[in-house]
């Protein structure tokens, strides 16, 4: 649980680098140190079903709901840096619409960036 509290804190820092300017400069090195930490990196994210990945994040405690959850916010904060954003986020979108169904708790949080999501696809569309 250590992990994945880090980590929230670690995304946390990409929104508020992000939303100072300053993403460009600081979030690619906080964003590879947290996909090393899950132990997973974007073309293993976009090249697997949402299954997969859960079976893949579980390790030993079992949370790979959470770890999903994590790394979907990930490749949000790395849609902002990609001259090619639409997969990021339509993997997000993916894994975030995964969880909703599979997790035991309803999250108005997800449904939100579910939302923005979409308004920033069909932004990029």
């Amino acid at each position: 649980m250590v992990q994945i509290e880090e980590l929230g804190k670690a995304i946390a820092q990409l929104v508020f680098n992000r939303n100072a300017g300053n993403g460009p400069d600081k979030n690619p090195e906080i964003i590879g140190q947290s996909f090393r930490s899950l132990k997973t990196d974007t073309a293993f994210l976009l090249n697997h079903e949402p299954d997969d990945i859960e079976l893949a994040l579980n390790g030993e405690d079992g949370c790979g709901l959470e770890r999903m959850e994590l790394a979907a916010k990930l490749l949000i904060e790395e849609s902002y840096l990609s001259s090619v954003p639409l997969p990021l986020l339509n993997k997000a979108q993916e894994l975030l619409y995964y969880l909703q169904i599979h997790d035991t708790a309803f999250s108005l949080e997800r449904m939100m960036l579910l939302q923005d999501i979409e308004v920033e696809i069909k932004r990029l569309s």
